[in-house]
């Protein structure tokens, strides 16, 4: 029960711009880690289908192998990413480009439903978007100080 009241808060969690600011440091630090190893998961399914084009029916149990250990690893990268994601919805903000490293910080700005947005490699959050807005939408936060 308690477990449900968590996630049922941290879904409704509402940031104001000086509190995702302060979160950015253990973003940051989890943003880094979830490109890191999403760079690992492409170079895996590279080499995955590289070993598929090469492979063929019966090549022998060296290649079963290496396909079986290849699968697996590209498999528990897969989890760690979502490890990773499930770290960040716990602290209230969303994942949207595991590529890009780019999160969400749900808001409230002017009665209406919104997200701070930040993507690693920024200094600081300085783009937000509605939610009505398609994604993809960064709106500079100065826009809403005029």
């Amino acid at each position: 029960m308690n477990d449900e009241l968590t996630s049922k808060n941290v879904a409704t969690r509402r940031f104001t711009l000086e509190e995702a600011s302060a979160m950015l440091p253990l973003v940051r630090t989890i943003a880094s880690d979830i490109c890191g190893v999403f760079r690992d998961v492409m170079s895996r399914r590279v080499e995955l289908h590289r070993l598929l084009r090469k492979g063929s029916r019966g090549a022998g149990r060296l290649y079963d192998d290496e396909m079986a250990e290849s699968r697996a690893d590209l498999q528990a990268e897969y989890d760690q990413i979502w490890l990773f994601r499930e770290e960040l919805e716990t602290l209230g903000v969303q994942l949207r480009q595991p590529e890009d490293g780019l999160v969400e910080f749900p808001t409230e700005l002017g009665g209406q439903k919104a997200y701070f947005i930040w993507q690693l490699g920024e200094q600081s959050i300085k783009h937000y978007r509605l939610a009505t807005d398609p994604f993809g939408t960064r709106w500079t936060i100065d826009n809403l100080q005029n």
